[in-house]
């Protein structure tokens, strides 16, 4: 076979190549992804608004490591907005995240209110036990302990 049959065999599969790395960066760089980095910021911006001396004890990047992870919990149980999942991320910023695993809190998630009122005042009165249950995620970091 010639040189130039070679080439034109060799051409082909790098087109193909480069369609499907176009394909895939494009796949796994979504709108979603942007906004969900955006809400992320928000969140993170809010609690620090909220509780700005607590959450300056927390090393930035642990922080928002910690708000993503509970934030993307809060989302999978079915709350979609900011104000709720303000709410839930405290719960697990005040207890390291162990009030979330308690008895009470999973009660309350079986079938969360939808107002960020009603479910203020469902954390709100939880038993101080659930808060209790952990310490705050700040005091981990002042004492060098972990999550």
């Amino acid at each position: 076979m010639s040189h130039e049959h070679w080439q034109k065999r060799i051409v082909f599969p790098q087109w193909v190549l480069v369609l499907g790395m176009v394909f895939l960066l494009a796949m796994s760089c979504p709108r979603a992804h942007a906004q969900t980095n955006d809400d992320l910021k928000a969140l993170v911006a809010h609690l620090k608004f909220v509780i700005p001396d607590e959450t300056a004890l927390v090393e930035p990047k642990k922080l928002e490591r910690f708000v993503a992870q509970y934030q993307k919990r809060a989302v999978s149980a079915g709350l979609k907005d900011i104000d709720r999942q303000t709410a839930y991320v405290l719960l697990a910023l005040y207890t390291s995240g162990k009030g979330l695993e308690q008895p009470e809190f999973k009660q309350v998630m079986a079938h969360p209110p939808a107002s960020p009122d009603a479910f203020s005042d469902a954390l709100i009165g939880l038993p101080q036990r659930v808060y209790d249950s952990g310490q705050p995620l700040w005091e981990n970091a002042v004492n060098g302990g972990s999550r």
